[in-house]
């Protein structure tokens, strides 16, 4: 009597041992099965939101677990049976979104044309007016009797002479020579002795305080050429 409920026993313990394997052998199973549709799933944005940024990782969605269930019942034939029962909560993970960039409104500006600045014309200035100028253009006289000099005639609008005006000449090298316009039977006329050098005089008409009143004449000096140049001038008014 006791060697038959030792062996009922111990066949009911084996057949509980069975069952228990299989049922961790369907979960196994049930919960690699999950996996592989969790996979094949799509995960992707909708086509609308794919192209504008690319998507950030997601978290992983929980993974889903299989509960096992032990309910003992008695029984004639068998101690005890097991009842498996798998719940699956599978759950999406939520997809982030990025906002659209705001679209551009009104025209873009046109670029607009840098003119260059106004060229300024220079103003004139006017030449100074003299109340004397050249009577005519200065001429070397070969007939003069002696060496060196340049004369010459102070005249006034009418051609009359003028007495009492300043004829100075220059040079580079030289101190300016002054000579003063004669009276009396030479009225108007004047000479300034020079030396012997090659050299340019230039030869005009000063006031009492030394101011040029007349235009300037260049003379070329030579003494091989002419004894003395003439220099005429004449007032202007």
């Amino acid at each position: 009597m006791m060697n038959s409920m030792n062996k009922g026993y111990a066949v009911g313990f084996l057949i509980i041992v069975l069952v228990v394997i299989l049922g961790f052998y369907v979960a196994v199973t049930g919960f690699i099965s999950s996996r592989e549709a969790l996979r094949a799933e799509p995960t992707s944005a909708p086509a609308t939101r794919a192209a504008q940024a690319p998507r950030s990782p997601a978290t992983l969605a929980p993974s889903p677990t299989a509960t096992l269930m032990l309910t003992p019942t008695v029984s004639s034939q068998l101690p005890m049976t097991a009842t498996w029962t798998p719940s699956f909560n599978p759950t999406e993970p939520a997809i982030p979104t990025q906002p659209e960039a705001p679209e551009p409104t009104g025209a873009p500006a046109e670029p607009t044309e840098t003119l260059p600045p106004p060229t300024r014309t220079p103003t004139p200035v006017p030449a100074p007016s003299f109340p004397f100028r050249l009577a005519g253009p200065p001429a070397a006289d070969p007939s003069y009797p002696a060496c060196c000099y340049i004369f010459g005639s102070v005249r006034d609008a009418a051609g009359n002479g003028l007495e009492g005006i300043q004829i100075q000449a220059v040079n580079e090298w030289t101190p300016p020579v002054v000579a003063t316009s004669k009276g009396g039977v030479d009225l108007g006329k004047y000479d300034i002795p020079i030396g012997r050098d090659r050299i340019i005089w230039y030869v005009y008409l000063i006031d009492s305080a030394g101011n040029q009143i007349s235009t300037k004449a260049q003379v070329q000096f030579d003494p091989n050429v002419a004894n003395a140049f003439r220099v005429d001038w004449q007032r202007t008014y």
